[in-house]
């Protein structure tokens, strides 16, 4: 069994009683989605131990900006409660909260919009599916459903709002029909390997804007990858997570 703690340069995450543990999703999608705004208000969905939360914290405070949110929903409560006590033990405490609560009950009676909306969303949709319901909550499409996720983030996006993802690769033509249905725009999108040299992803992070309008720039796409061929770390992944790692 893992620690029960992961700690961070500058937070730790402590994860004895949540549905998900700290994981290399999480800490690809909160060091890699964009930041393009000044003060910004983020939602995370799902956010399990707070992890990405945390990390969207830490970037904005490192702008040098101190007036921001960071709001979080989590369906599951004991993780609620955990990612609660995470943000709480943070430097960052004013600054973050967590719901209790389905997404799509909150955004029907939020009366908050946001700049960005990130999620490490459920993805299983025909797998043989975990006997635990709070695993199956976590991992399993069943309570957030990718329709529900867009129509829902689009709701809850002001003008020119950014929804971010991680996905493995077989889900990310079905996310982007429906992101598409709902009038967002791909902006960025970055394949994620193992190893350098392999010619599967095991991952893609995307970036989809709410509101297009002329000034709206090409769609960026990227690739990283996490080992080197010696399977020693690649310096784009150190890179991207020298802030969070301990091991960077």
């Amino acid at each position: 069994m893992g620690n029960n703690y992961f700690r961070f340069k500058r937070f730790t995450v402590f994860q004895d009683n949540v549905s998900m543990r700290v994981n290399t999703d999480g800490v690809l999608l909160g060091a890699w989605f964009s930041l393009p705004f000044a003060n910004p208000s983020v939602l995370d969905v799902g956010t399990g131990t707070g992890v990405v939360a945390l990390m969207a914290a830490q970037r904005i405070s490192g702008t040098g900006s101190s007036d921001f949110s960071v709001e979080a929903i989590e369906i599951d409560s004991s993780s609620s409660v955990q990612a609660q006590k995470n943000f709480s033990s943070s430097q960052w405490k004013r600054n973050l909260l967590v719901y209790n609560a389905d997404f799509r009950t909150f955004a029907a009676y939020s009366g908050h919009k946001y700049n960005i909306i990130v999620s490490n969303p459920p993805y299983f949709n025909n797998s043989l599916k975990n006997p635990s319901e709070t695993k199956r909550n976590a991992r399993h499409t069943d309570k957030l459903p990718y329709e529900d996720l867009v129509r829902n983030s689009r709701r809850l996006l002001l003008e020119g709002g950014v929804l971010s993802l991680i996905l493995p690769p077989e889900e990310q033509a079905a996310f982007n029909a429906v992101a598409e249905s709902y009038g967002f725009i791909g902006k960025r999108m970055c394949r994620v390997y193992s190893r350098r040299g392999d010619t599967m992803p095991i991952r893609i992070m995307a970036e989809y804007v709410s509101t297009p309008s002329e000034k709206t720039e090409a769609s960026v796409s990227e690739d990283l990858f996490i080992l080197d061929s010696d399977s020693g770390y690649t310096e784009e992944y150190k890179a991207l997570t020298r802030d969070f790692y301990l091991k960077f």
